[in-house]
């Protein structure tokens, strides 16, 4: 049963990334990374954003640096490798929220007009502070895509969507997980420096181990305030989350705080037409 449901959200996360990649941009980031020279990234993600795991305040972030080894002449299509470091930190000290991963790998990415998909392979090593860790090769897709972005001031109904499916936690030998993300907003109020978003959004995660915090599904809705700078996206929010994990089968709901950063640059670039 656990294969046929991951399937099942594969199958629906394809059919969502299809229907999104007419209209697109990174709504955490604000811009595409440009597809031609040193291409990288960095996030990170601040709130009790769990209810299940009551008041439990946890950071996550993320760093990546590469460099683009072919790419058409359009820079639609790049092949990257690079380098990566993910950390993960809560304030409860559950061993699958607390973990370093640097990775090496290499992907390859599709730019569409406000959005990419990207194919990768990277070896990668997982520390989760407690005496579990372990390396592996890892195989994954993933998408980003968003609309309306708040950076324009003419949008009024700003949303992202990702999505990610591979065996991307070291530690989970074998473990197939599959994670997806959408949000709708709406802009109430723009300000000189931010606008004010009401949102929905929904977070919807599947293994095929039946770990208890990889299946799981968060959905509800909210406030935040939109700080956009040139390449840097900063959201400060508070926001109602249910919660509900289905082995066991249990539920919880709570407000929540939370604070999102994100940077994108590209070292010895060029900007390319999409």
């Amino acid at each position: 049963m656990k294969l046929k449901s991951l399937a099942l959200i594969t199958l629906l996360l394809i059919a969502a990334l299809s229907s999104a990649q007419q209209a697109a941009v990174p709504a955490v980031q604000g811009t595409i990374v440009d597809g031609i020279g040193l291409p990288g990234q960095a996030w990170t993600s601040l709130g009790n954003v769990s209810p299940i795991e009551h008041n439990n305040v946890y950071s996550q972030s993320y760093f990546e640096q590469g460099a683009t080894l072919w790419a058409t002449n359009s820079g639609t299509i790049t092949v990257t490798p690079y380098a990566s470091l993910g950390l993960m930190f809560d304030t409860d000290g559950d061993p699958w929220n607390n973990s370093i991963q640097p990775t090496a790998g290499m992907k390859a990415n599709k730019f569409f007009h406000n959005g990419v998909v990207s194919f990768g392979s990277a070896y990668a090593y997982q520390d989760r502070f407690d005496s579990i860790h372990s390396s592996a090769l890892m195989y994954y897709a993933q998408d980003w895509f968003g609309w309306q972005p708040v950076t324009e001031k003419a949008s009024r109904f700003p949303g992202s969507t990702w999505a990610i499916v591979g065996n991307v936690s070291p530690v989970e030998h074998g473990n197939l997980i599959a994670e997806g993300f959408v949000s709708q907003g709406v802009v109430a109020k723009r300000f000189k420096a931010a606008t004010l978003v009401p949102f929905g959004q929904t977070t919807l995660s599947r293994d095929t181990h039946g770990f208890d915090w990889d299946n799981k599904a968060i959905y509800g809705g909210g406030l935040k305030a939109v700080v956009p700078h040139d390449d840097a996206y900063t959201e400060f929010g508070m926001a109602y989350l249910c919660e509900h994990r289905f082995d066991p089968d249990r539920s919880a709901g709570q407000v929540v705080v939370f604070m999102n950063f994100s940077f994108g640059w590209n070292l010895l670039g060029r900007k390319v037409g999409r």
